[in-house]
């Protein structure tokens, strides 16, 4: 069996002729996929050689496709103005897709049970047929006024049929099991672990015709919350997931609605002076929690990129030393020509890196720029962490490896606190 992505019509008819003469023998067939622009073949092996022979003397490119996607966070009064504008514009509202059903993922330490929760949250799609500047409007109204805030705003390229991933997550740690002590005296350090909260977006676009896209659009939302159970305190962490398949126009933006997350804040308060004082302090004091609903908002717009885009471009990779990559490329973006696209760790450059894909004119600016901003004293940071269960000496030992050749590492054994001093990269 083989595969040709983007065959043309010569390519097709000069597999047929060599399938044509063993049909009778080895009956082997050829089927056309236009969704995916693939030819399967099914043949003896040696016939199945030919066919690759003639496949090595065409061309066969696989088209671009580059992904505008924006997250945006809204209030309650926000959402409910959004909805109003949304409405008024024509031709939004109309559903892509049935509305799909959440599903909620629960789990906690080992011996937890687990609970699916169905229809957790709901899922809206709704296509933009009059135009991204409206939209833009409407968001940029909801900003000035405080009820939206814009998350991130990535633009990423993949080719046809495959992957591309939007993540603004957070590693949290939390604790496993309790420092023990052992029968022979000695000590077990607790166990920590880290899960992966935040927003993903998985997005598979697939060219199905001159100037249409079918994008497979995976939303997630993870987030976990503080349990006592079984006599302990313990993070119970949720998945909220709702896939769906949609076909829209090139340059065509998908508004996705429907997400919720979940913030608690402690608010502590007390008497002045009383409140601080040791041991009795705390008689003086008030604490509650303070939870709070945003709902998101994820618009996604493909692109298909032609040819003539592609060879006025210059495609340069930027790494960064002391530089966070995701600073610099909210940075690139503000340079970038309207044909342009930033990529953030791409998979074939190294880590804290972009890929610009842009004119020579730009491409120079912006090693310009970021030659400015990339120095460690531009980058220098200094950040100060109180431990709970760690020791100063430690914590040292652990992260001085970690550090740049500028990098520091300051102890306060009093404070039971380190102090670290590097690049934005490092300290991060």
């Amino acid at each position: 069996m083989s595969k040709i992505k983007g065959a043309s019509a010569v390519a097709i008819f000069t597999i047929s002729l060599l399938l044509l003469g063993v049909e009778a023998w080895g009956q082997p067939s050829m089927s056309i996929d236009t969704a995916t622009g693939r030819i399967m073949i099914r043949a003896e092996r040696q016939r199945i050689r030919e066919v690759q022979r003639v496949r090595d003397e065409f061309r066969f490119d696989t088209r671009q496709i580059q992904i505008k996607a924006r997250l945006l966070e809204l209030t309650e009064d926000g959402m409910r103005k959004f909805g109003i504008h949304l409405e008024r514009l024509s031709g939004v509202n109309v559903p892509l897709a049935e509305i799909g059903e959440g599903t909620g993922i629960e789990f906690g330490p080992e011996g937890a049970d687990i609970q699916l929760a169905a229809s957790r949250i709901q899922y809206t799609f709704s296509r933009l047929m009059a135009g991204e500047e409206k939209l833009e409007a409407i968001f940029n109204a909801l900003v000035r006024t405080g009820e939206a805030e814009v998350l991130s705003a990535p633009q990423v390229s993949t080719l046809s049929g495959q992957v591309a991933g939007i993540y603004v997550v957070q590693d949290v740690p939390y604790k496993i099991s309790e420092k023990a002590i052992t029968p022979e005296g000695g000590v077990i350090p607790e166990e920590w672990g880290y899960i992966t909260v935040g927003i993903i977006l998985q997005v598979q676009p697939d060219i199905v015709g001159k100037d249409l896209v079918q994008m497979s659009i995976v939303p997630m939302v993870a987030r976990y919350e503080i349990k006592a159970e079984f006599g302990s305190e313990h993070p119970v962490f949720y998945r909220e997931i709702s896939p769906t398949n949609i076909t829209v126009k090139s340059g065509e933006a998908v508004v996705i609605g429907g997400l919720m997350r979940e913030e608690k804040t402690e608010i502590v308060g007390g008497l002045p002076i009383l409140s601080e004082l040791p041991i009795i302090g705390n008689l003086f004091k008030s604490r509650y929690e303070t939870t709070s609903k945003k709902n998101l908002i994820v618009t996604v717009e493909p692109h298909i990129i032609t040819p003539r885009e592609i060879k006025g471009r210059t495609k340069k990779v930027f790494r960064f030393k002391y530089a966070l990559a995701q600073e610099m490329a909210d940075r690139v973006r503000e340079i970038l020509s309207s044909q342009g696209m930033v990529e953030m760790n791409p998979r074939e450059a190294p880590p804290n890196s972009i890929l610009v894909r842009d004119n020579e004119d730009k491409a120079e600016d912006i090693q310009t720029l970021l030659g400015e901003i990339g120095t460690f004293e531009e980058q220098r940071r200094e950040e100060t962490f109180e431990l709970l269960y760690s020791t100063p000496q430690q914590i040292k030992k652990a992260i001085s490896p970690l550090l740049s050749p500028r990098g520091s590492v300051r102890i306060d054994e009093e404070a039971r606190s380190v102090t670290i001093e590097d690049g934005a990269y490092q300290v991060a």
